[in-house]
């Protein structure tokens, strides 16, 4: 590139002054007596808005309706454009907000209120708009409104516009006509997407079986649509629904060749959870120990299907290293919520002695299940239990113990735990407090209420609200 001479920008008409010439000081400005004029503008140090300052900008209406979407204020929303659209074609709501009212109008179900909306934009109506009103048409089930609309477009329809009348024609059996709307998309010129075909694909395969869905998988490549997992895991789900789990093994082993890796949906069919299983177990003959990401996918597979007790026994088979604290925290949580809060604590053991150590997940679902516990001698238990493994349990975690002691009128032991608590260096919080206030309240022990809530709030423990709440109740 030839370069040029010129300067890049026009010297000014004077020189700029030399350093030398600057000032070394500040300059030092007078200080002026105010106008009367200035002086009456004044008032208690702030100064009045002038009333011939700069005119308010417009679009006042449009800035309120913005806001009034974005705070979720629905009702005063609509009632807005109700307003706007009243004064004629010159006061048209903006496209934006009234997408996005649409919408959220469409999944509360209030089809109705969102074509007053879509009425209103009249022609400021854009893609999203009309896209978002079929969307709203097809949840509702209002497939023939969905498709008048489409045809009403004064845009070319794209993916988003088809998608969801496709999606809705699937889910009631009307694959025939959803492959008729995929046969006008092509002739519009309207290339499908992967989701397109993800859709397809799965009504397929439940109509008329994996092999005919084979068909559309091929034609999707041929058109440069490459599948996704999603896809896969649709075809491998039917193909172990129809018995055919050599073939799911065939696709699944081809899967790290195309691109895609397998997640727990892969694995979730039946078929696939034993040969998952046992390859595991192979793999571990053989020395061959799978890393944690596998276990991962595999024990969150199980834990889908219903097959906990499976987890449970998988994960504690496994070696150090092998399963990582994700894993451990997904199977305590699934046992806990079943109530089987001796099975959760012997794996918090074997997590234990694995090396892992517990985080504020696998308290929280621990303290879901021992709040469930009636009894109070087994609540006691699972802490000294926990504290046994050399743990020191969270607040979470102790407020739960607590609460099951108070729910069960022991209190007494309930304040001893609180001691214990507190003795072993885990802090209490707002909830600690209520929990014991409460339960001192209940059974009579207003004296009692009544000094720990003036100890609290000498030290400020608790919030002003809080203490004049509990007041009025103890």
């Amino acid at each position: 590139m030839a370069t040029s001479s010129a300067p890049l920008l026009p010297k000014p008409a004077h020189p700029a002054p030399s350093s030398a010439s600057l000032p070394t000081t500040k300059p030092r400005f007078r200080r002026q007596r105010a106008t009367p004029e200035q002086h009456d503008r004044h008032v208690d140090g702030k100064w009045r808005r002038d009333p011939s300052g700069p005119p308010r900008r417009g679009g006042g209406a449009k800035r309120r309706l913005r806001s009034l979407v974005l705070r979720g204020e629905i009702e005063d929303a609509l009632a807005l454009v109700d307003s706007m659209s009243s004064g004629g074609s010159g006061n048209r709501p903006p496209a934006v907000p009234c997408n996005i009212l649409i919408k959220r109008l469409c999944s509360a179900g209030r089809v109705a209120d969102a074509e007053r909306v879509f009425a209103a934009l009249g022609a400021s109506a854009t893609v999203v708009t009309y896209n978002t009103m079929v969307n709203g048409y097809c949840r509702a089930g209002r497939i023939e409104d969905a498709r008048r609309l489409i045809g009403e477009m004064p845009f070319p329809p794209d993916t988003f516009t088809f998608n969801p009348l496709i999606r809705a024609l699937c889910v009631r059996g009307r694959v025939p006509d959803a492959l008729a709307v995929f046969d006008d998309m092509l002739h519009r010129g309207c290339s499908p997407s992967v989701v397109t075909y993800s859709i397809l694909l799965d009504a397929t395969c439940k109509a008329s079986g994996y092999r005919q869905a084979m068909v559309l998988l091929d034609e999707m490549r041929a058109k440069g649509c490459e599948p996704d997992i999603v896809t896969y895991n649709v075809l491998i789900n039917a193909m172990c629904n129809e018995g055919d789990v050599d073939e799911a093994l065939s696709v699944l082993r081809s899967l790290p060749s195309r691109g895609c890796k397998p997640d727990a949906v892969t694995y979730t069919p039946k078929g696939l959870l034993l040969q998952a299983i046992e390859t595991l177990e192979i793999m571990a003959d053989n020395g061959c120990i799978p890393n944690s990401t596998t276990y991962n996918i595999v024990v969150d597979a199980l834990l889908k299907a219903g097959k906990t007790q499976i987890a449970l026994e998988l994960l504690s088979g496994t070696t150090n290293g092998t399963s990582s604290l994700t894993t451990y925290n997904k199977v305590i949580s699934n046992v806990a919520k079943a109530g089987k809060m001796e099975e959760a604590l012997d794996l918090l053991r074997v997590m234990v002695s694995g090396g892992i150590c517990p985080d504020t997940t696998t308290y929280q679902s621990l303290a879901y299940g021992i709040s469930r516990e009636d009894r109070t001698d087994r609540a006691i238990s699972m802490l000294c239990r926990v504290q046994d493994m050399g743990l020191s349990p969270d607040t979470t975690f102790y407020n739960a113990v607590l609460l099951g002691l108070c729910e069960n009128w022991r209190t007494d032991i309930a304040i001893d735990c609180f001691a214990h608590m507190v003795f072993h260096g885990c802090m209490p919080d707002e909830s600690t407090y209520i929990i014991l206030l409460e339960a001192l309240a209940y059974e009579g022990l207003l004296g009692e209420a009544e000094e720990l809530l003036g100890d609290l709030s000498s030290r400020g423990a608790l919030d002003k609200s809080l203490i004049e709440e509990e007041r009025r109740y103890s």
